[in-house]
């Protein structure tokens, strides 16, 4: 619908005794009075009003029973239209298949299957059907009206959702799939335009999925098939592997679609970007959806491996059923019980680093108090306080870190001083003292200096220790996420963790460790790590532990990878593992 947004199919709440009608724009033709009314009829004369507007189906009464108040979206197949029945007082979605296609017997066959494919679902989550029928040359479906808004364009406005409400929508729309999936119908054209969403007064979202307009029924025989040869029905950018190529399909068709919803609520973002519509069909035809952590790493690793199943290129890696799926996500609320987004991806030191030094040496001459000092020559007095002068320059030069040494010595320093001046008060020993108080004046100012020189350099060290921590913190996110993808025993999720994976390694991972494989638990630990601009190399130790599926025995296996990785943007990624 151009201006809501909606497919071609329209759902709403059934409006109940408590509801009030939707007001609509009415105008009396008798006397041209126009109100703001659900009335039926003009209060002056009782004439039938008809809703303003230049619709000539606005303002009918469709077989006798549907009084057309206001067209309110648009598809491909026709208008969709607020009704209401005219002795139910119901408000309703009335869609009108257009003239032009009426003639058309493969548009109006699909238009029939829409009808009988979709009142045969009776679910919350699905769209209700109440009628189907022709009357006038127009052929028309009736469905429940809801004040709803199309999943598509709460998308484009609050996207990325937070995982409680992503999960909690998905399992709704899986819920409804899962209906219509039991009674052998594939909808094939899932996309968040055909997904309405409303509230409860209580304030819960509801899903509901619509417009079942090419659903196909699983028994249908082969020349009963929906698409005529070389043709592809659907909409490419919810469109699974095979459906693009034309292959059969059935309910895990659906669930991959589930899974680009998904991955857009949790990312807002598609799990194929690309320039162009061609380029994005070549990509999802022949390579393995990227990881859903790659685009946000805070993403729970319960949540990623459920997107990453979903949205498989091979449909017998994906869920067997939609039940499969709304079981999965609920398993990942309880396990989460109620937790919030991890705030980081980035893991940062639990505190400052510790940055050690050089202990600085003592001076091995004895420095003690000055004594009472007796009458003696001048000569070797001055001579003994330029030595002391001496020993405290050479203690802040050797001893830089040890400011209380240069404290020491420069008390003694200045008794020294104290006394050249009480045994002689000439002129001589006054300038000798001064001379000798120069020096320490310059100490103090070299002392201060010092202080500042190694703040800066503990400064200094302490940013490049945490920076150098964090490079390696951000090298090993994708080793992590490689751990996991073992753990998971999935080698779809392995390939994602690692897009390099030769034939070789893959044969071997699947042959030793997942072939029979009931649960695989890993534990791992660090090696050293060498970085240099956008290149680096580390080493993991891995310890897994891998259960059979047929004896039930547990065997313990140790496994070391020397790891090449590369910068991409803001992000590692692993392009070579080596090691046994």
């Amino acid at each position: 619908l151009a201006e809501s947004g909606l497919g071609s199919g329209l759902l709403a709440r059934q409006s109940t005794a408590t509801e009030e009608s939707v007001a609509v724009l009415k105008i009396c033709p008798h006397c041209s009075s126009e109100y703001e009314t659900a009335a039926r009829f003009c209060p002056s004369d009782g004439t039938a009003l008809r809703p303003k507007g230049a619709d000539s189906l606005i303002g009918r009464v469709l077989a006798d029973r549907y009084h057309m108040l206001k067209r309110i979206g648009e598809g491909g197949m026709g208008r969709v239209y607020l009704g209401e029945h005219v002795k139910m007082n119901r408000q309703c979605a009335i869609k009108v298949m257009s003239p032009s296609l009426v003639n058309d017997a493969e548009s109006a066959a699909r238009f029939a299957r829409e009808a009988s494919n979709a009142a045969r679902i009776i679910h919350p989550n699905v769209a209700a059907v109440f009628d189907y029928g022709e009357s006038d040359g127009l052929i028309y479906l009736v469905m429940e009206f809801v004040d709803g808004e199309p999943l598509a364009r709460i998308l484009a406005r609050e996207a990325p959702f937070s995982i409680d409400r992503a999960i909690d929508l998905a399992s709704q729309i899986a819920d409804g799939l899962g209906a219509a999936h039991e009674l052998g119908i594939v909808h094939r054209d899932l996309k968040p335009d055909n997904i309405l969403v409303t509230r409860t007064r209580g304030g819960k979202e509801v899903a509901k999925v619509v417009d079942f307009g090419i659903a196909k029924a699983i028994q249908e025989g082969a020349g009963e098939g929906l698409t005529q040869t070389g043709q592809v029905i659907g909409t490419p950018e919810f469109m699974s592997p095979e459906q693009l190529l034309g292959d059969p399909v059935d309910a895990r068709t659906d669930l991959y679609a589930l899974g680009c919803i998904l991955h857009l609520m949790l990312t807002a973002s598609p799990p194929f970007n690309a320039q162009t519509r061609e380029q994005m069909i070549k990509r999802r035809l022949s390579e393995d959806a990227p990881h859903v952590q790659t685009v946000d790493p805070e993403l729970p690793d319960t949540v990623a491996r459920i997107v990453a199943r979903l949205l498989a290129r091979s449909p017998g890696d994906r869920y067997g059923s939609a039940a499969e799926v709304k079981d999965a996500l609920a398993g990942t609320h309880m396990r989460r019980s109620g937790a919030v987004r991890a705030p980081a991806a980035r893991p940062t030191p639990r505190s400052a680093p510790t940055v050690a030094f050089m202990q600085a040496t003592e001076a091995t001459t004895e420095i003690s108090s000055v004594p009472a000092l007796k009458p003696v020559r001048r000569a070797p007095l001055i001579a003994g306080g330029v030595a002391t002068v001496a020993v405290v320059v050479a203690l802040a030069l050797r001893g830089k870190s040890d400011v209380g040494a240069a404290d020491r010595a420069r008390a003694v320093a200045k008794d020294t001083i104290v006394a050249v001046a009480r045994v002689d008060s000439n002129a001589g020993v006054r300038d000798t003292a001064k001379a000798i108080v120069a020096p320490i004046a310059m100490v103090d100012t070299a002392k201060q200096n010092l202080r500042v020189a190694q703040k800066h350099v503990h400064d200094s060290l302490a940013r490049v220790t945490t920076a150098a921590n964090q490079d390696t913190a951000a090298v090993r996110v994708p080793l992590i996420r490689f751990a996991k993808a073992m753990e998971s025993g999935n080698i779809i999720e392995l390939r994602s963790a690692y897009p390099a994976m030769t034939s070789k390694q893959q044969d071997g991972w699947e042959r030793n460790f997942f072939a029979n494989a009931e649960k695989i638990s890993v534990s791992i630990r660090y090696g050293p790590a060498t970085i240099k601009g956008d290149q680096a190399e580390a080493t993991i130790h891995l310890k897994l532990n891998i259960v059979n599926k047929d004896t039930k025995q547990s065997n313990g296996f140790a496994y070391t990878q020397r790891a090449t990785l590369v910068r991409r943007g803001d992000r590692w990624q692993i392009v070579g593992l080596n090691g046994g």
